[in-house]
């Protein structure tokens, strides 16, 4: 993708949200330079439609003007602490010919392109923080986007707020850019500080201490092998509802009264009790999000990954696992006023894992995902993911309901879980 910058409007430098400040503190490099450390990258196929790349550079554009933190030039101060500096920047949108003829020539060497965006990092200190290229054939139609963001300033539901503005950029051209008030970071960030120095801080805290007494639980599977002692190499696995077997699981949810993800849950970790080593239930989860409202709207990175425990015992069916789901993710979603470091400062680490992140210890991650949607001339775009070989977790799951079909991804560490296992807590979803 070539670019163009611009001067910055003012040339100050503000303060980052919490959350992206642990980030830049954590990618930080002896030379200044802030690569990035993990990227959200996505797929977009539109057989038999030739998109309007002049027309979709436009749409970026202001979409780009919307979403700022994605051409705010990062830096971390040693005075100061991270911080960003606000300046203007125009995406262009690299044009691939694949080498074949064919569709799936296309549909190939966008997938080749998406996996080697994952080892291409950008550097948060340059303001350009989105790749967006179209894989296409001069003389035929169909084109596959692959669509590249930096995760340290774009979460999931930024991420799918940004694919709902390029979409309405894109649909809207003759009308006026969309009058969407958002928060600067800089106001978020006086939000949380504010959040973080009030009396309701240690009301949460006690709270979740007294959840927590041992500490930020561990959920050990199929093998007890630390966490320092396992490799990160992964392996993805997929399985989809659809038709009558979404419906059914939709009814189910009803019956239930829990909703689709967290009887998908329920399911996932019913399967997996017989290999936990231990008696606790537990995952790691995003889905409390922004902890101020000022962050609602904002594109960055402000989720906080926090503990939800699961009070179901052994002996218990997927119906009493889903109700005690519930129970988890509800006390957790009441909870949430605080990130995860105040909580794990709060409760202790227990006897497991070391180092910064308390998260580095046995765990399974669990997110409801946004339904991540780009509609151009009408046309929903064909979604899928790069291939992933890193896992952070035992297994992490994201878990998107579309209302039409629902879709469980996951990818584990391949030094912990043999695939056939990870297909067998799949298949308890169908």
């Amino acid at each position: 993708m070539t670019t163009q910058t611009g001067a910055a409007p003012d040339g100050l430098w503000r303060g980052v949200p919490h959350r992206m400040s642990i980030g830049l503190r954590h990618q930080l490099r002896d030379d200044g330079s802030l690569p990035s450390e993990n990227l959200t990258c996505f797929l977009f196929a539109f057989p038999g439609v030739r998109v309007d790349v002049p027309r979709l550079e436009r749409a970026l554009a202001r979409a780009v003007t919307a979403n700022p933190a994605l051409s705010h030039h990062y830096r971390v101060d040693p005075d100061h602490g991270p911080q960003y500096r606000e300046a203007e920047w125009r995406p262009r949108i690299d044009v691939v010919q694949p080498p074949g003829r064919g569709w799936e020539s296309t549909r190939t060497a966008a997938r080749r392109i998406a996996d080697a965006e994952l080892d291409n990092p950008f550097d948060l200190r340059d303001g350009r923080l989105l790749r967006v290229t179209a894989v296409r054939r001069p003389d035929g139609d169909g084109t596959v986007l692959v669509v590249t963001i930096d995760h340290t300033v774009c979460d999931g539901i930024s991420y799918a707020q940004f694919l709902d503005d390029l979409s309405a950029a894109y649909r809207d051209e003759d009308t006026a850019a969309p009058d969407r008030p958002r928060a600067s970071l800089a106001r978020v960030a006086a939000a949380e500080r504010r959040a973080l120095a009030g009396a309701a801080r240690e009301e949460l805290c006690d709270a979740w201490r007294g959840r927590l007494p041992d500490g930020i639980p561990e959920l050990v599977l199929a093998r007890p092998t630390p966490w320092t002692a396992c490799t990160a190499e992964g392996d993805q696995a997929t399985t989809v509802l659809s038709g009558p077997e979404y419906e059914r699981h939709v009814r189910h949810a009803a019956e239930l009264s829990v909703s689709s993800f967290m009887l998908a849950t329920a399911k996932l970790l019913h399967a997996m009790r017989p290999s936990v080593l231990g008696d606790e239930l537990s995952f790691f989860s995003p889905l409390p999000g922004r902890f101020v409202p000022a962050a609602r709207g904002v594109l960055g990175n402000f989720v906080s990954v926090l503990p939800v425990t699961v009070p179901a015992p052994r002996s218990a069916d997927v119906a009493a696992t889903a109700e005690a789901v519930r129970e988890g993710v509800l006390w957790t979603l009441r909870h949430q006023g605080v990130p995860f470091d105040v909580i794990r400062d709060a409760v202790g680490n227990g006897d497991a894992g070391n180092g910064e992140f308390s998260y580095q210890r046995r765990s399974v991650f669990i997110s409801g995902n946004p339904v991540m949607r780009l509609e151009l001339d009408g046309f929903q775009g064909q979604m899928s993911v790069p291939t992933l070989s890193d896992a952070m977790f035992d297994i992490s799951l994201w878990i998107a309901d579309t209302g039409t079909e629902l879709r469980a991804s996951s990818v584990f560490r391949t030094s912990l879980l043999d695939r056939s296992l990870v297909e067998t807590w799949l298949s308890a979803l169908h």
